[in-house]
Order: C-alpha cells, then structure tokens, then sequence
C-alpha cells in the first residue's frame, strides 16, 4: 500500500498501517515496536527534509518466513554524505540526526539511494523470526504495484514462483482499471500459483482459458534457470520486459493479443542470463523511456529500491502501475 505524506499527521498514518500488517503477520513485540519506530521515523523525514513524498508498505516472503518491508520514497534535495548521514548525530536540521542511523538498527536488511537534487529511496525490512545468519537464495526480487490514484482495487498483477534452480515471475495487466480488470489479474495469479507445469506457453494457455470469463488482460512470465544461466520470455499484449546490466540492456518482445479473448499463438524466446543480470518487467503504467544508466551507483542496490525508483520516476499516474525488478541475490518477494 502507498500513503502519501506531506504534513506531520501522516506519519501517523504510514504507522498505524504498518503495525496493522505487522500484527496480522503476528510479528513479536520487539519487531513490531522497531516497526512502528522505523516507519514514524521515514515518514517525519520525508516532511522535514525533502516536503513530501510517499511510504510503502509491502508484506514480504523469503520461503515461508514474512515479514514487512517499509520503503520511504521522495524527490527531495538528496544527501550529499551518506556516509555521515548513516552516523548517529549527524543532522542537516535541529532535529537529533540519530534518524537514519536508528532505522539501519532497527531493520533487518537496510538500503538508501540517494542522488543530491533527486531525491531519496530507503528500504527497511522486518522479519517475523530473526536468524543470525545471512540468508542465500539465487534471486531477489522487489515490486511496486498500485492502483490508479483514487481506486482502491489495482488492475495489475503479478506473482513470483522460486526454487533452488529455476524461479518463474509474472506481471499481468487487467484491461483498463478497477474491479473488473482486478478480477482478470487476482485469476492470472491464481493460475501461476496453482501451476504444476514451469512451460511458459502451458501457463499462458492455462490462462487465456481461465481469462475467459473476464474482461482479459497483458501477461508476460519469464523463467530464469540459474544453473543452466539462462532466462526463457513469453508475454502477450503490452507488458514491456528488458534484460539491463551496466551499459547494456536488451528488450524482450511480446506478441499482439489480450490473453482470455484473442491471442493468436505464445512464443517462448531465451536469452543469456548473468549474475550481472537484471530483470525489469512492468505494465504500461510506466513509462518506457528509462535507463538505469543515469543512476550512478544503483546496480549494487536492492531490486526493491531500484522498483521504488523507477516507480517514482516514471509513473504515468493514469493507470495502475506495476513495475518488478530481480536481480542475484537472496529471494524476498513483496505484496503491497
């Protein structure tokens, strides 16, 4: 969920929505008190050092262990020393400055981006059973899916499928917005998350069948085989896909039709796949002009701070939006 925050009272909006997932995920009381603190913390920053901007609040998996990340998005002044920023005491206001500092201890797994005169995105995430040991898993992933303002329901979709050697992603798009197309992309998910087959174009099949009944929707799934080093691309209607590294990016094509009503075939394409490699697929609620290359220093942060930029940065802002990034790393998938 996305709570949009330009004045003090709602920051205390982004904590009681927080500590409602924190409690309905059964997070215990320390995690959920590092939680409330954390997101209060997020939210009073985005009024007193950049004006505005938005929290998210996204429930998370790794296997079968939730938990909450929350993400503070702005386009602000930037911090010019993150460094210093990070380091308790330090404040650009009259404020203590033990601010960011906090969150980072509080957090289970901790990431800033930051550009001076762009603006800011900070991820912090809360697990419902802290370990003490690093987790690894082949692939991360991070998503920001939200409706069109003033809908409740969100139109897009998307669901991710992992194991130890392949894992399978998708990003479904409702035709239009709001219950009907809702109800075309929840069915899709269901589809991908009953499937005993990983045959894209079985999957896609299963779901024209199953779309019927609905208005339709855009899909897209791709399946990256890590030992095999290698990711395998169907899509069908506008669903835009591309395979980035530094300095790179290939886009993936899709087919014309509306998976439930008209689709003339579903073609599989496979591409090399890196631990360089990065993933971004998204609905046409984002724009298509972007490149990560004007983000110095972003091929080292999490997918889901990558998702919160490119979000920020290029929503249209008159359809719903969905945009999931992956990349290597260790598997945490978010539903907002």
């Amino acid at each position: 969920m996305l709570i949009e925050v330009s004045e003090p009272s709602q920051a205390g909006e982004a904590r009681r929505k927080a500590m409602a997932l924190a409690e309905e995920l059964q997070l215990g009381e320390n995690s959920r008190g590092a939680v409330a603190l954390a997101t209060t913390e997020m939210a009073t920053n985005l009024v007193k050092h950049a004006g505005k901007g938005h929290i998210l609040v996204q429930r998370i998996l790794q296997g079968k262990k939730p938990g909450i990340r929350v993400i503070s998005v702005d386009k602000g002044p930037g911090i010019e020393d993150v460094s210093r920023a990070l380091s308790d005491g330090h404040s650009s206001t009259n404020s203590m400055g033990a601010g960011l500092g906090a969150i980072q201890r509080l957090s289970d797994s901790f990431d800033l981006y930051s550009i001076p005169g762009s603006g800011t995105v900070i991820s912090a995430e809360f697990w419902q059973e802290k370990s003490g040991e690093a987790s690894s898993a082949p692939l991360e992933v991070g998503v920001v899916s939200e409706p069109i303002r003033n809908e409740i329901a969100c139109g897009d979709g998307w669901g991710v499928r992992g194991s130890l050697d392949a894992a399978l992603l998708m990003v479904v798009d409702g035709l239009g917005h709001g219950e009907l197309a809702a109800d075309a992309a929840r069915e899709a998910e269901k589809i991908l998350s009953a499937a005993k087959q990983d045959s894209l174009s079985e999957i896609v099949q299963d779901t024209h069948a199953a779309l019927r009944k609905t208005r339709g929707a855009a899909l897209a799934i791709a399946k990256i085989q890590f030992e095999k080093k290698l990711l395998s691309f169907a899509g069908v209607g506008n669903i835009s896909a591309s395979i980035v590294a530094m300095g790179s990016s290939r886009s993936i094509p899709s087919h014309n039709g509306t998976v439930g009503h008209q689709m003339s075939r579903v073609q599989e394409f496979t591409y090399p796949w890196n631990s360089d490699s990065i993933l971004v697929m998204h609905s046409d609620g984002l724009g298509t002009h972007w490149t990560l290359d004007n983000y110095p220093g972003i091929w080292g942060k999490q997918p889901s701070v990558i998702a919160a930029i490119l979000h920020r940065d290029f929503c249209r802002g008159r359809d719903d939006v969905t945009v999931l990034v992956a990349k290597a790393g260790h598997t945490s998938t978010a539903r907002s």
